[in-house]
């Protein structure tokens, strides 16, 4: 039980530590969609890391065989914050496709392939 609370301790330091991070990266971005997907990003993370410690604390105090037994209803906040932290990664996953709209050069790299190639022929 001791090695399960050191790795959802592990856990729980490495998410907080990306939140810090990501809140450090959007505050020197300027307003537009990749502050946007941060934010997004942000929230996954964020449910994530309750999931982490809702878990670690349940495995902590569910070492007690009673409580194990008469709170397994104490599981569901988990199955809650996991589809929450997929519902907000379909969100950013949106962000993303919006965002390659924004920046994306798909068109422009065709007609620059395009032109290499007519002037590798020619040569």
């Amino acid at each position: 039980m001791v090695h399960m609370a050191i790795v959802g301790f592990t856990t729980v330091i490495f998410g907080i530590t990306s939140l810090l991070l990501i809140s450090r990266a959007r505050n020197r971005l300027s307003k537009g969609s990749i502050r946007k997907y941060l934010d997004n990003f942000a929230i996954c993370l964020a449910f994530i890391v309750i999931f982490s410690i809702w878990q670690s604390l349940r495995s902590i105090f569910a070492a007690n065989t009673y409580v194990e037994e008469h709170l397994h209803y104490l599981t569901y906040p988990e199955y809650i914050f996991i589809v929450f932290a997929y519902m907000a990664f379909i969100i950013a996953s949106f962000r993303v496709s919006k965002i390659s709209e924004e920046f994306g050069f798909k068109e422009e790299g065709r007609k620059i392939q395009q032109i290499i190639k007519k002037y590798k022929d020619k040569f």
